[in-house]
């Protein structure tokens, strides 16, 4: 177990000579100050490590989206942070999954596999909110702590699959709980997590629970095996069964701040913005500081001078049916909006076809509508993957003058939360597309204002 990192102590030494001044004898100090390297858990080699760690990693069920996962994260993330405040998990890391092959992934020619979050997401801000380690950080500190090869079979401590209870409400309550169940033949896989085929699992338990996730501090006292070593690794598949401890709050939004994009990404889109909107975060006014510790509550961005709409097509057109616009709806209400707000730029983001797409644009046509186009290879395909081309949408969405989404859409909260952070007005943010064009049958999405 001998994952090792390294920090001095300062050691202050008072040197002193005594001198001889006719029949005065003079003591005369001085302080040296030194460095002195300490030993703690992960410094030599040959030491055995002086506290324990606890890597905490989680899955969600395949089929969720890029999107929702990002809001498992920040379950997750406020967890491990409230974790760390006890001191027997005070040196927790949470381990981040890897993204493979989504469902909304439809480029089939990338190879879409074991994508990191740093390809998505600006990791030194996120660890600058709790301790958080990329997948191959994690193998890397594995490799180390068992000198071993990076390709060995490793098996993880723990693993609990949770499911939802089949009565959520006994008697009409909604109660936190949780409780130890049998497997089913499906769901006792107990190797090849995440996709890779070495990883495997020690001690396989299914668990009903049904609770916020600070439910899980209890689930590991009580379900933990009698012995644990000082390196203890815990995987909670299913994590979207898991409620927020604290959705909304302040705890939520610093979480959420966090996530910054990854620089590259956020290189991408601001170049797109300045190259067709004469848009910047200066002009735009939106509050964007290097360190997002340094937000603070402000309403007076303003945006670029067009209309962003999100606009879900795909599986929503059979799976929502009721709530989703037709194109002909959707584009009545873009017009509506670019008219009473006196412009004439639109940028969509949707994953419609191009036979649709080529629809919107002949409903739009006095209006000059944008649409992200990724580089591309010689062969005329994508050199960017789905989740960064998805990400570059957002960003130019959430600094748009006005927004409007699409009803329960992921993609859609993202850009509303992000938005709340730069800075603009509610009413130029939480708008959702109507069923139909006259504004009948209109759902709308909730509203959660930022809280400092």
């Amino acid at each position: 177990m001998n994952i090792h990192t390294c920090f001095t102590i300062p050691v202050l030494i008072l040197l002193c000579l005594k001198c001889s001044l006719g029949n005065f004898e003079l003591l005369l100090c001085h302080p040296i100050e030194l460095f002195l390297e300490a030993k703690d858990a992960f410094c030599s080699p040959d030491e055995k490590p002086l506290e324990n760690i606890t890597y905490i990693l989680y899955d969600v069920n395949p089929v969720e989206g890029f999107n929702l996962r990002r809001d498992v994260y920040i379950r997750m993330a406020v967890f491990v942070k409230n974790l760390r405040q006890d001191e027997r998990y005070r040196n927790t890391k949470l381990v981040l999954p890897p993204f493979s092959d989504l469902y909304h992934w439809r480029s089939r020619y990338l190879d879409q596999s074991h994508i990191f979050w740093n390809t998505f997401f600006n990791l030194d801000s996120m660890k600058r909110y709790t301790d958080v380690l990329d997948m191959w950080e994690f193998f890397q500190q594995i490799n180390a702590i068992r000198k071993t090869g990076r390709h060995e079979d490793f098996a993880i401590d723990e693993v609990y699959r949770l499911k939802h209870f089949q009565e959520m409400f006994e008697n009409g309550v909604f109660e936190d709980k949780f409780e130890k169940t049998k497997c089913g033949s499906a769901e006792s896989v107990q190797e090849g997590f995440f996709h890779y085929s070495n990883l495997t699992s020690k001690r396989f338990t299914c668990v009903n629970f049904q609770g916020s996730a600070n439910l899980l501090k209890n689930l590991l006292e009580k379900l933990k095996p009698k012995k644990t070593g000082r390196i203890r690794t815990i995987l909670f598949l299913n994590t979207e069964v898991i409620l927020h401890d604290y959705w909304g709050n302040d705890e939520f939004w610093r979480a959420r701040r966090s996530m910054r994009f990854n620089d590259n990404l956020i290189e991408k889109a601001n170049e797109f913005r300045i190259e067709n909107f004469n848009a910047t975060d200066e002009l735009d006014a939106v509050q964007r500081p290097d360190r997002w510790e340094n937000e603070r509550d402000y309403r007076s961005a303003i945006g670029g001078d067009y209309l962003c709409a999100h606009l879900r097509r795909a599986d929503f057109l059979y799976g929502r049916e009721r709530t989703t616009p037709t194109l002909r709806s959707a584009s009545g209400q873009i017009k509506r909006m670019t008219k009473m707000l006196g412009i004439d730029q639109v940028f969509l983001s949707s994953d419609c076809s191009r036979s649709e797409l080529m629809d919107l644009l002949a409903f739009m046509k006095r209006l000059r509508v944008y649409k992200y186009l990724p580089p591309t290879r010689s062969d005329g395909l994508n050199t960017l993957k789905d989740g960064e081309i998805a990400i570059i949408d957002q960003i130019i969405c959430s600094n748009a003058r006005y927004f409007i989404g699409t009803y329960e859409s992921t993609f859609t909260y993202r850009i509303y939360e992000e938005r709340e952070i730069l800075g603009f007005h509610p009413r130029t943010t939480f708008n959702t597309f109507c069923k139909n064009e006259d504004l009948t049958e209109c759902e709308r999405n909730s509203q959660w204002p930022i809280v400092y």
